[in-house]
C-alpha cells in the first residue's frame, strides 16, 4: 500500500505494530505540489520536512521516508528504528512515491505524475 505524496497527513503503524510513523501539519511546498512537514516517529525521533509517502519494512526494523532538500528536490531517508540511526541514499529524486519494503529493496516510483521512473533501492548498500 503505497501513501501519496500529496497526501495531508499520514499515520502508518509498523508491520509489528509496535511503532508508528506519522506526517501531520503538512503544507503544500507550491500551489499544487506535493506535501511536507515534521516526520515523527514513537519512539521520539523527529526529521523535518518529510514528505507523506512513507512505507516500513516487513520486519519493522527499518522506515523509509521521502524528504525535501534545500533545492525542492527529494531524498530517501532511511531510519534504523532499533538503534535509532539514519542515513539516506545517495540519488535525488523529483517527487518519490514509495510503495513497498521488502528483502532491503525500497520499491517506489519517482514523479509518479509526470515521467514516472521506477525506483529500487537496495538499502543493504547504504553504509551505516
Amino acid at each position: 500500500m503505497s501513501v501519496s505524496p500529496w497526501a495531508e497527513s499520514v499515520t502508518l503503524a509498523s508491520p509489528d505494530g509496535k511503532q508508528t510513523a506519522c506526517i501531520a501539519r503538512t503544507d503544500e511546498i507550491a500551489m499544487g505540489a506535493p506535501t511536507s512537514g515534521e516526520l515523527h516517529l514513537s519512539g521520539g525521533l523527529q526529521f523535518p520536512s518529510g514528505n507523506s509517502s512513507i512505507v516500513w519494512s516487513e520486519d519493522s526494523l527499518y522506515l523509509a521516508a521521502s524528504q525535501w532538500a534545500a533545492r525542492r528536490d527529494q531524498r530517501l531517508l532511511i531510519v534504523r528504528v532499533p538503534d535509532r540511526q539514519f542515513r539516506y541514499a545517495p540519488e535525488v529524486y523529483r517527487v518519490l512515491e514509495l510503495q513497498s519494503f521488502s528483502g532491503g529493496i525500497v520499491r517506489g516510483i519517482d514523479s509518479p505524475v509526470y515521467m514516472p521512473a521506477p525506483v529500487a533501492v537496495d538499502i543493504r548498500r547504504i553504509e551505516w
